[in-house]
């Protein structure tokens, strides 16, 4: 008769631990990073003037965050085609004079999952010692993920890029 007990109180631990364990799995599950690179569509991209960079440096954070409460995608590597452009209201041109070029041209970053309440971001990096070159009013960029799709973001305004080089970061959790 001991035996039964035995066995009873055994399953009955089974099915506890079984039952403590389900749902810390779905969690873990749903929190999983997203195979789906992000899309234009998934994403509201804005930048903003970094008030902690570096001594020597001037940033600008470019921040990416989910568009709706049904976003999860990812993020992987640099913004690539990054160009600067003004508009009508400076006067027309470019910022084609301004070299781009990747922080980490040769790191493996990790991919970045985006959704709501999970944003990401990267930044554009310059001397600070540069004198001003040139005050774009949108930055043109194709995300940092598979495809890459173009989007072209406003630049916030009265700030100057300095110098004829710029670096951009890989994107990473904001």
């Amino acid at each position: 008769m001991n035996i039964k007990h035995r066995s009873a109180a055994g399953l009955g631990v089974t099915a506890l631990l079984a039952a403590a364990v389900l749902p810390l799995a779905a969690g873990t599950a749903s929190a999983n990073p997203s195979d789906q690179p992000c899309d234009v569509a998934d994403l509201v991209v804005s930048v903003t003037k970094d008030p902690y960079s570096s001594a020597g440096q001037e940033a600008f954070v470019l921040h990416y965050e989910a568009a709706g409460p049904d976003t999860n995608c990812k993020l992987q590597g640099v913004p690539t085609g990054v160009t600067f452009t003004k508009g009508s209201g400076h006067g027309e041109g470019d910022g084609s004079g301004i070299t781009v070029v990747p922080d980490n041209p040769n790191g493996d970053p990790a991919p970045v999952n985006v959704r709501p309440g999970k944003a990401a971001e990267s930044r554009i990096l310059m001397s600070s010692q540069e004198p001003e070159s040139f005050l774009p009013d949108v930055v043109t960029l194709n995300l940092p993920a598979e495809g890459g799709h173009t989007t072209t973001v406003g630049w916030p305004d009265g700030q100057s890029l300095r110098g004829s080089q710029v670096e951009v970061t890989d994107v990473s959790p904001a």
